[in-house]
């Protein structure tokens, strides 16, 4: 949820409400997506490329270890679907998202905070591989999260300002020191992580006089996802706000103020008074989103934790509130003379706001909690549905991802739209007639589209999608496949290493209805090779000029041994034969392609928005076909996306390969002396041809930049500025 400034408000005065913290041999719960995305706002990654997912499973890979280390054991919730009050939130969001992401470029890169397409995923891929438990709630997990945390009294990790008026122990990511210190208790060493804690006893005792119980009713007033705070406007212009020589903007005052009227007020009194500042006809409606609130920040009954094998004996209790009898009337004032129209006015929108936030959203939220079926519930908590299919099922909707992509083309997303329709349509039986796909337009804003009947396929049985066998789920896969992609040769996909078959998949689906060149497909497997294959081999490095000073005499060896012919007399698919020699020498070639190339340092208006948008059309589809994949139950190995792209990587091959008459040639001669390595990826890539000789399918030739927009070139203009970036390279081992 968060409510609005109080993070802020704490941050400027940590002393009084945070404590320096030790954790070590305890349980921590905490809020997946937050943890996601501060730790990719932690690491300086490539986000103009499209995704450096390799190196951003290494980074989560360390931060887990570090808590393994100090005997920190985690529980991670995800966010599932929107509540129906948040929509209009989302909704807004989305504008300033899309903007962003249009302005996304190798100089922009370090300020904006633009999340790649695939980063939860692989976050979530890193928790499997590691055996960390997690679930995904029904909805948004901040009051599971609490819950949760309470029953195993031990604190939360999250950036989310509800916290400080959750009753549980909070740590804010901010004052979460990554790496572990080692340190003296009782006579021993223990390895700990060095924070800071936040609990409500220390709130209230800074205020004193202050109740706990009061602590909701100031996230209502402050505005949180159940209110905007102009419902409360009179209340506001009520109050004195501190006069302090510190420059502070309305809001801390505000808080600031709350706190100290709260201080001599009880629940019920808070309450009359804060009514008193309505019309009457808004009292209740105003009451009802209090104690919604209220109920909301007390919440005792945990669903998560049966996913996790934790027995829950608490029952879950509902807080009860009365309207109170007698509204103060001192609280209540006309408004004469020329103010009256402005109290008019404001009295309007608060009635339009809080008519919107109780009789529609209330309603709507209630149903669709309702209505949701338990093997629904099940499925998602159990991971066999996908993250982006739950709002598509509980709304009929799903909201565009923006990313680096060219935004003078159209929405990279549209070329896959025909997977989510039929997943949509798995889901609800074959019965409705379409969903909502809220997609971005040209000029940085977003419009709704209805996909619907067109985008459709037959329904392969007249079975409702809860009662599938496994087998019948694993055939409706393969029926997609069947009707949009005909001929594919699946004895021919079999004979690819099990993790890269879907992968192969979706760039025959990419290439049926995108238009992609040779560059791009040779890209991308030459991306897999060496992030499943060869990094395996040589171990995990970033950093050109370290690992070639590191192995200089092993390469200088191995470069004087004969060259021996690359091309297999039989398919070269086992992974494991692939010589740690020839990996090495890959390694030494290829790892320089992992950072910005030379061309983009030294000019970066030459950055091709137009190659980034054909690879966002990839991810796009890369990740819908693995979606299904799991819809169906996994007729395929999942493909493994920190194991398989790296954004930078593929745009500086394909930059590299794009003007070679004879890519594969040119390849042979780059990689020369990696044999093996050569062999397996020219063995992949001869599958690659069979598949598109099979199916009729064809590249095309890479043309050109379009002429940049005049809005574009005076962006550039702007930016005009010395192109300089730390950190392209790391010598370190991850």
């Amino acid at each position: 949820m968060g409510v609005r400034g109080l993070t802020t408000y704490i941050n400027c005065n940590q002393d009084a409400f945070l404590r320096k913290h030790y954790l070590h041999d305890s349980n921590l719960v905490i809020d997946g997506h937050s943890l996601c995305a501060q730790l990719y706002r932690t690491i300086n990654l490539f986000s103009a490329f499209g995704g450096d997912y390799d190196r951003f499973a290494s980074y989560v890979k360390t931060f887990f270890k570090n808590l393994r280390k100090c005997k920190i054991t985690p529980y991670v919730l995800f966010d599932g679907s929107y509540e129906t009050r948040k929509l209009k939130t989302t909704h807004n969001r989305l504008r300033s998202k899309i903007y962003g992401a249009s302005r996304l470029d190798p100089i922009t890169q370090t300020s904006l905070q633009i999340f790649p397409y695939l980063l939860r995923d692989v976050f979530k891929e890193v928790l499997c591989e590691m055996m960390i438990p997690y679930t995904v709630c029904e909805f948004e997990a901040d009051e599971e999260i609490a819950t949760m945390a309470r029953h195993l009294n031990c604190p939360v990790l999250s950036y989310d300002s509800d916290f400080f008026i959750f009753n549980v122990l909070y740590i804010p990511f901010n004052t979460f020191e990554m790496k572990p210190k080692q340190i003296i208790i009782n006579d021993s060493k223990v390895h700990v992580i060095e924070c800071k804690i936040y609990k409500v006893e220390y709130l209230v005792k800074y205020f004193g006089g202050l109740k706990e119980e009061l602590l909701p009713l100031l996230a209502t007033l402050l505005g949180n996802d159940f209110v905007e705070t102009r419902v409360f406007k009179k209340f506001f212009s009520q109050l004195k706000l501190q006069k302090s020589k510190k420059k502070k903007n309305e809001q801390q005052k505000s808080i600031h103020a709350l706190f100290k009227w709260l201080q001599s007020e009880t629940l019920d009194s808070a309450i009359a008074k804060i009514l008193g500042r309505l019309k009457k006809g808004q009292k209740n409606k105003a009451f009802s989103i209090i104690t919604k609130s209220i109920n909301a920040y007390h919440q005792t009954h945990c669903r998560s934790l049966k996913y996790f094998n934790i027995s829950d004996d608490v029952p879950a209790v509902k807080v009860s509130i009365e309207m109170p009898e007698n509204i103060d009337s001192d609280w209540e004032e006309s408004c004469d003379g020329s103010e009256n129209e402005e109290c008019s006015d404001n009295d309007d929108k608060s009635s339009a706001s809080l008519d919107e936030e109780t009789t529609d959203f209330d309603k709507e939220n209630d149903d669709i909690f309702d209505s949701i079926p338990k093997w629904f519930v099940e499925a998602v908590r159990c991971n066999y549905i996908p993250h982006s299919y739950i709002n598509l099922y509980t709304h009929h909707l799903h909201f565009c991802s923006p990313q680096a992509e060219d935004y003078s083309d159209k929405d990279s997303f549209l070329c896959a739209l025909p997977i989510m329709r039929y997943a949509f349509d798995i889901l609800t039986d074959f019965s409705h007639e379409n969903f909502v796909y809220v997609s971005r337009e040209n000029e940085c804003n977003y419009q709704r589209l209805l996909v619907g009947k067109e985008y459709s396929i037959s329904r392969p049985s007249e079975t409702t999608y809860s009662e599938l066998s496994d087998e019948e789920l694993k055939k409706y896969f393969y029926h997609l496949i069947d009707q949009k992609l005909p001929m594919l040769d699946y004895n021919v996909i079999e004979l690819l290493p099990s993790n890269f078959q879907l992968f192969m998949i979706s760039m025959l689906w990419w290439i049926a209805n995108c238009s992609v060149p040779l560059s791009h497909v040779y890209s991308l497997i030459l991306c897999y090779v060496f992030l499943d294959c060869v990094d395996e081999k040589t171990g995990t490095f970033r950093g050109h000029n370290f690992f070639n000073n590191k192995y200089s005499k092993k390469l200088e060896e191995i470069k004087k041994r004969p060259i021996v012919d690359t091309s297999p007399d039989e398919p070269f698919l086992n992974k494991h034969k692939m010589q740690y020699d020839d990996c090495l020498i890959a390694a030494s070639v290829l790892l320089k392609h992992f950072e910005i190339d030379d061309s983009i340092r030294k000019k970066p208006k030459s950055y091709d928005v137009k190659k980034v948008h054909s690879f966002a059309q990839f991810q796009c589809v890369l990740n819908q076909i693995n979606s299904l994949n799991v819809l169906c139950h996994s007729p395929f190995k999942c493909t493994t996306y920190f194991k398989s792209y790296n954004g930078t990587f593929v745009y500086n091959i394909a930059l590299k390969l794009e003007n070679q008459p004879e890519p594969m040639k040119y390849l042979e001669q780059y990689l020369k002396g990696a044999t093996t390595v050569l062999m397996f990826y020219k063995s992949v890539c001869e599958i690659f041809n069979k598949c598109m000789n099979t199916m009729n399918l064809a590249t095309v030739k890479w043309s050109k930049r379009k002429k940049q927009s005049k809005r574009k070139k005076q962006t550039d203009k702007d930016n005009d500025i010395t192109f300089i970036v730390e950190g392209f390279e790391s010598n370190v081992v991850i």
